[in-house]
C-alpha cells in the first residue's frame, strides 16, 4: 500500500535526479535550477491562494527579504551561507507574522490583496532608496556561493549549475514534504476547512484569525528561504527581485498550474520557464503567443492544467475499464 501510494512521487524524483545527466549543457542546467527555485516559491504562494483561499499580491516581497537578508549577512558580517539562510527564514517569518497579524484581522479576499500589494510596494521602495543598506539600484554584488564543509572531507562549493541544481532540488523536495505534512496535520485540515466555509469552521471552534496568521507566516518564511537560495545562486540581489513582474509570474504559475495542489505550482513553474524559451524563435510574436497560451489554459482549464490532466486521466481510465468490461462479457477489472 505504501509503495503504491508513493510510487509516482518516487518515479518523478528519480527522473529529476538524472535530468542533469541528460541535459549536459550549462544553459539547460540553468533552466532546471530556475524551475526548482520558482516551483518552491510558487508552492509557498499556493499556501495562501490554494489552501487559505486568500489573495496576496505582495508575496514576492518575502522572496526579496530573504535574498537581501542572507546576502547582507554574508557580505557585511562574513556569516556562513547556511546561517544566513536560517536568518532569512526567521526574518521572513517575523515580518510575515507582523503583516499577517495586522492585515488578516479585518481583511479578506480582495481587501487583503490590496493591503499586501501596498506592503509589497513599500518594501520595494525601501530596497530602492535605502542606499546605505541595499546599495539601491546597483544592488548587492559578489554574494558568495554556499560551501559545504564536513570535518575530514574536502570543502565543496556549490558554484556550477550542476551542483546547485541538486541543492535547490533538495529545497523543493523539503518544501513539498513540509506542505504535505502540514496538510495532513490538524492545523492543515483546519486551514482547508476555513477555505471551504469560514463561518461554519468558526462555529465548531476553529479560530480563523490565528490559523490564517500562522499559515501566512509559514508561506512568508518559505518564500524567504527560496529568495536566499536564489540570491546565492545568481550572486547579485537588486530591487528588481521585488517587482510586480515577478509577482505576476508567480500568480500565473499557481493559477495555470493548478492552485490547491502540490503538483500544480511545480507544473506551472516548469511551463512558465520552458515555454518562453521554446517560443524564442518566434521573436516578436513570442509574448503574444505566450499570452494566448495562458489565456486558453485559463478559459478551458479554469482549475489549472494539473487538475485537468488528472480529470482526463480518470475519464480515460474509466472508459478503459468499461470497454474491458464489455469485451470480457460484463466482468469488471
Amino acid at each position: 500500500m505504501w509503495m503504491k501510494k508513493h510510487l509516482a512521487p518516487l518515479v518523478i524524483l528519480a527522473v529529476a535526479i538524472i535530468l542533469p545527466f541528460i541535459f549536459r549543457d550549462a544553459y539547460s542546467r540553468q533552466l532546471l535550477v530556475l524551475i526548482c527555485v520558482y516551483a518552491a516559491l510558487a508552492l509557498s504562494l499556493d499556501i495562501i491562494i490554494g489552501y487559505m483561499g486568500q489573495i496576496s499580491l505582495g508575496h514576492i516581497a518575502f522572496f526579496g527579504i530573504g535574498a537581501y537578508t542572507s546576502a547582507l549577512l554574508s557580505l557585511k558580517l562574513g556569516m556562513p551561507v547556511w546561517l544566513g539562510w536560517l536568518a532569512a527564514i526567521v526574518c521572513g517569518g517575523i515580518i510575515g507574522y507582523i503583516i499577517g497579524y495586522v492585515s488578516l484581522r479585518r481583511t479578506r479576499g480582495v481587501s487583503l490583496a490590496i493591503v499586501t500589494f501596498g506592503v509589497g510596494f513599500v518594501i520595494y521602495l525601501v530596497s530602492q532608496n535605502w542606499y546605505q543598506l541595499t546599495n539601491g539600484f546597483e544592488g548587492l554584488i559578489g554574494i558568495p556561493s554556499p560551501v559545504l564543509a564536513i570535518p575530514g572531507l574536502p570543502r565543496f562549493t556549490f558554484e556550477s549549475s550542476f551542483s546547485y541544481y541538486y541543492l535547490v532540488l533538495a529545497i523543493l523536495v523539503f518544501t513539498v514534504y513540509l506542505i504535505s505534512a502540514v496538510l495532513r496535520s490538524r492545523f492543515g485540515r483546519a486551514v482547508v476547512a476555513l477555505r471551504e466555509n469560514e463561518e461554519l469552521a468558526s462555529s465548531v471552534g476553529i479560530n480563523a484569525f490565528n490559523y490564517y496568521v500562522l499559515a501566512f507566516t509559514l508561506a512568508s518564511a518559505l518564500a524567504a528561504l527560496v529568495g536566499a537560495t536564489y540570491g546565492h545562486y545568481v550572486r547579485i540581489v537588486t530591487p528588481r527581485l521585488l517587482g510586480m513582474d515577478y509577482m505576476l509570474m508567480l500568480l500565473i504559475m499557481v493559477v495555470v498550474g493548478g492552485k490547491g495542489t502540490l503538483a500544480g505550482p511545480i507544473l506551472g513553474a516548469a511551463i512558465f520557464i520552458l515555454v518562453p524559451e521554446w517560443l524564442r524563435m518566434t521573436a516578436q510574436l513570442r509574448l503574444v503567443l505566450l499570452g494566448g497560451i495562458f489565456l486558453v489554459c485559463i478559459i478551458f482549464m479554469p482549475q489549472g492544467i494539473y487538475p485537468a490532466l488528472v480529470s482526463l486521466f480518470k475519464r480515460a481510465s474509466l472508459s478503459g475499464r468499461l470497454w474491458l468490461s464489455k469485451v470480457g462479457g460484463g466482468k469488471t477489472f
